[in-house]
């Protein structure tokens, strides 16, 4: 059950999907919030994209007004006024200021949105909205997804218990740059802007840009966070004990979508943390951790079962990090599959840990002390299936 207080969701179908499936989704608002944002950074931006850049430069948000099926990419002017249009229509019927809605919009690039169609589904979206009714958002905004994604968090910060609900979707187009998928954050904490906008940014580096699906950004990429204050605690400034504990339960419901996103990544069988130590910089070691968690041969061996390490060396090589490949360490889990680069792999327990849902990688090149993490999908038969037939 996802209940935020304060906030109030609803999803109808507004006939865009098939077989009158939700495609409309309302986050509301009892009183204005303060929002930060991260967007996609493709030079292709969708227009509800570019809007919801400009309108969050007040730092205040009040209405998120998702539709799916439609991406109103690649759309041009038009398609930015059909942004503008569907906003006012809903800001006018919620009775707020057109500034304070913030759209977001999902599915087939190249469409426009069907204005008549979410008009006309408005009156409908808006006398839904209740407390209860966050579950219906999180399965209004799916395109690709098997299952809603959510997560909720208490946490008790200066005596006062509070709720973070992380909503998202994603399946396809899941690559680390800047935002992942859409997603929405929302807590009932009273915290500053400044302390707002460095929560996202430090969440999002430690969850959504981590995960790897298929390597692909999308064109409407978008992460919002709204903190209506309706808790009533002391203001939670950017520093201290009170920020870290924020920030970490953040961090850690994020994460628990993040790894949604993953183990839905579109025919996906496994999701694998990959983790490169003993890099002489936290950049070299990323790159070598997103070298791996793209590359298809990796990915295929994965979804194979097969603990072919040769592939996850022979990208780490190609990833534009100098180390020396003679002394390179692997294991899959705990088992140890190379040490200074020579074979001591256990076959039939390195499949073993490769036949679990859920894994580990972890090589080190002993250059350094840094390290960093992705975590990645496997690359299966359902993915071309899903991805040739996405229109048809």
């Amino acid at each position: 059950m996802i209940k935020i207080p304060g906030f109030l969701g609803s999803a109808v179908s507004s006939g865009v999907k098939k077989k009158g499936k939700k495609d409309l989704a309302l986050i509301f608002s009892e009183v204005p919030a303060k929002v930060a944002g991260l967007f996609t950074t493709n030079i292709v931006k969708a227009p509800p994209v570019l809007l919801g850049m400009e309108r969050i430069k007040t730092g205040m948000c009040q209405a998120v007004l998702v539709n799916s099926g439609v991406a109103n990419a690649f759309t041009g002017k038009p398609g930015y006024k059909d942004s503008v249009i569907t906003s006012k229509y809903a800001a006018d019927k919620l009775g707020i200021e057109e500034s304070l809605v913030i759209p977001s919009s999902t599915g087939i690039i190249g469409g426009r949105l069907p204005i008549a169609k979410m008009k006309k589904a408005m009156p409908e979206l808006i006398n839904q909205l209740s407390k209860d009714g966050f579950m219906n958002v999180a399965d209004g905004i799916m395109t690709t997804d098997a299952f809603p994604k959510y997560a909720v968090k208490k946490v008790s910060i200066g005596g006062k218990r509070g709720t973070i609900a992380v909503i998202g979707k994603g399946a396809g187009m899941i690559a680390p740059n800047m935002a992942t998928m859409l997603a929405y954050i929302l807590t009932d904490f009273n915290i500053s802007k400044r302390a707002l906008t460095k929560a996202l940014k430090n969440t999002v580096n430690n969850s959504f840009n981590k995960i790897i699906v298929d390597g692909d950004t999308s064109t409407n990429d978008t992460v919002l966070i709204l903190a209506n204050g309706k808790l009533g605690n002391a203001l939670i400034k950017d520093s201290g004990p009170d920020y870290n504990k924020l920030e970490k339960a953040l961090t850690e419901a994020a994460t628990e979508v993040a790894e949604m996103i993953v183990r839905d990544g579109e025919g996906a069988t496994k999701v694998a943390k990959i983790t490169v130590i003993g890099a002489r910089t936290v950049k070299d070691a990323e790159k070598i951790a997103r070298t791996l968690g793209t590359s298809p041969l990796v990915k295929t061996a994965f979804f194979g079962e097969d603990p072919n390490w040769g592939r996850i060396v022979a990208a780490a090589g190609r990833a534009g990090v100098n180390f020396d490949p003679d002394k390179i360490d692997l294991y899959f889990d705990n088992q140890k599959i190379l040490s200074n680069s020579k074979e001591v792999m256990n076959e039939k327990k390195a499949q073993t840990v490769l036949k679990k849902p859920k894994f580990e990688v972890t090589i080190n090149i002993k250059s350094g002390n840094a390290s960093s993490f992705v975590i990645a999908s496997d690359l299966t038969f359902d993915y071309i299936k899903i991805n040739a037939h996405y229109r048809t």
